[in-house]
C-alpha cells in the first residue's frame, strides 16, 4: 500500500510539473505592465475631455460677454436715434438727462462712466466726447457733435484668468431740416 501511495504521489507531481510548463496565460508582470499602459491612456483621455469642456465653457462666456457688450452699445444708440420719430429721447437727452437718469459718474470734462454687475460679468461703459480733449465738453451739451460709447465686459474664467471684451461706437448728432 505504501508503494501505491508513493506511485500516485510521484505521478501527481509529474503531471503538475508538466501542466505548469505547458500552461498558457499571462504572468503577473505582464498584467501589471498592461494595467500601467491602460492607466496612462485613460489619463490622457481625461485630460483631453477636460480641455474640451474648458474651451466650450470659455467660448460660451466670450459669446455671452460679446452679446452683453453689443446690447449696451445698442441701448445707448437707440436713445440717440429717437429724435426723428418724435420721441422724447435723442442726442440732446443722451448728453444731458441720460447721464443722471442712468447714474453715470463724471470722470472728467469729456467722460462719464458707470460699472454694473450682471451675473458673473462686470460691465463698464463710458460716454465720452469724441474726439476728447477739445472745446466740446459736457458742461455745454449743445457744443457736443459726437460721442464715443465704449463698453468693456470683464469676467474671470474657471482657471482664474481675467478676460474681457471691449467694443466702441461713435454716435453723431443728427441735423434735421424742418
Amino acid at each position: 500500500m505504501e508503494m501505491k501511495m508513493k506511485n500516485i504521489i510521484s505521478r501527481t507531481i509529474k503531471n503538475l510539473s508538466q501542466k505548469s510548463q505547458n500552461q498558457k496565460g499571462f504572468t503577473l508582470i505582464e498584467v501589471v505592465i498592461s494595467m500601467a499602459i491602460l492607466a496612462v491612456g485613460i489619463f490622457g483621455l481625461i485630460k483631453a475631455a477636460n480641455s474640451v469642456i474648458f474651451f466650450q465653457n470659455n467660448s460660451r462666456l466670450v459669446t455671452e460677454a460679446t452679446m452683453k457688450t453689443t446690447n449696451k452699445i445698442e441701448e445707448v444708440k437707440r436713445f440717440s436715434a429717437n429724435e426723428p420719430t418724435g420721441g422724447v429721447y435723442g442726442f440732446n437727452y443722451l448728453v444731458t438727462d441720460y447721464l443722471t437718469d442712468e447714474g453715470l459718474t463724471q470722470d472728467d470734462d469729456w467722460t462719464y462712466s458707470k460699472t454694473e454687475q450682471d451675473g458673473d460679468f462686470n460691465i463698464t461703459w463710458q460716454l465720452q466726447v469724441y474726439p476728447s480733449g477739445g472745446d466740446e465738453k459736457f458742461e455745454d451739451p449743445t457744443s457736443i457733435h459726437m460721442l464715443e460709447v465704449l463698453v468693456t465686459t470683464s469676467w474671470t474664467d474657471s482657471r482664474g484668468q481675467a478676460k474681457n471684451v471691449e467694443m466702441a461706437s461713435v454716435i453723431h448728432r443728427r441735423q434735421f431740416i424742418e
